[in-house]
This record gives C-alpha cells, structure tokens and sequence, in this order.
C-alpha cells in the first residue's frame, strides 16, 4: 500500500467510527428515556392500583417522601409487582426503596397532600418526577424544567389508555344499580 492509499483507509475508518459512536449515543439517549417513561408509567399505574385497594393515595413523609411511598407501594401486592419488574439499576438502598432514574437521579414524589401546583391541578393525585438527562429538577433555574419527566404527564405518547383501562375495570367489578344518572327509563 501507498502512503496515499493508507492516510486514506486511516481517513475512511476514522470517520465510520465517528458516524457510529454518535449513533450508538443517541440509541443510548432513546433507551433510557424509554426506560424512564416506561418506569413512570408504571409508577402512576401502582398509584391508581393502591388507591383502588386503600381509597386513598400513599402519603410521603418530609423529605424523604419517595422512600415513604415506594415503601407503601411495596406493601400492596398489586402495586408491588410492577415495582419488583424495574430492573435492578432503577432500584437502590435498603429493601430497594429507593427509587431512581436511568441517569441515576432519585425520584422526587409530590404527595396528595403536597401544594405543588402539579398536585393541586391534578385534584390531589401524586405525581412522581424524574430529572431527566440533565439531572436538574429545575429548582434553581427554570432552564433545568425542560427535560423534566413526570408520572402524570411522560410524553407525546402518554398512557391514559392504560389508567382508563384500569378504572373501566373497576367500574366492571361494581354492579350497576338502576336509575343512575347515565341510563334511561324505558
């Protein structure tokens, strides 16, 4: 081989690598954005099994509310088996409870209680957040609230079916009485 001919394999290599790891890094974004509205999505489903079963939302404790929830959560077992499904890097701490995003930032949970507006306009439902790629809840800068993903809200693709579905179960499992409000006498 020339000089010429191998500066030019150097060259053509060099940017094929180039070209792929740029690829390889943004599937790599994708997937954990995925995980991460997946993970949510789930969250928000455990919250509406909890409340079917308890008629009410589990309640976080001071700082450390995520841990009191996902702890309530882990009690039911409804809930609980959607939580054990997270992969291991999601879950940290002791018993697990601990959970965080796929950039390994802790949830945040906004309980019923809580007066963040995102409660608050959600009629008291708790909402669970994650930072996203940039790691930044948007506390200090309302710059970092771009990324911000939540258990209420993941996205273009949301899951409201999901949540429709679980209530149109629970409304099959009531029997209908006559002379509600929805139906007409004949």
């Amino acid at each position: 081989m020339t000089l010429v001919e191998t500066l030019l394999t150097i060259g053509v290599t060099g940017v094929t690598l180039f070209l792929v790891s740029g690829w390889m890094s943004g599937l790599r974004s994708d997937a954990r954005r995925d995980l991460a509205v997946r993970m949510l999505r789930d969250l928000d489903v455990a919250l509406v099994r909890y409340r079917r079963d308890t008629g009410q939302y589990p309640v976080g404790y001071g700082d450390d509310s995520r841990i009191s929830a996902v702890v309530h959560l882990l009690d039911h077992p409804k809930s609980r088996s959607l939580i054990d499904a997270f992969p291991a890097l999601l879950k940290k701490g002791p018993n697990e409870a601990t959970l965080v995003d796929p950039w390994g930032t802790p949830l945040r949970f906004l309980g019923p209680d809580s007066t963040d507006p995102k409660v608050i306009t959600n009629d008291g439902r708790p909402v669970f957040i994650s930072a996203g790629p940039d790691r930044d809840f948007g506390d200090h800068s309302p710059a970092g609230l771009g990324d911000n993903l939540r258990s209420d809200d993941p996205g273009p693709d949301g899951f409201i079916d999901d949540v429709a579905k679980l209530l149109a179960e629970k409304n099959e499992e009531q029997p209908t009485t006559r002379g509600s409000p929805l139906e007409k006498d004949d």
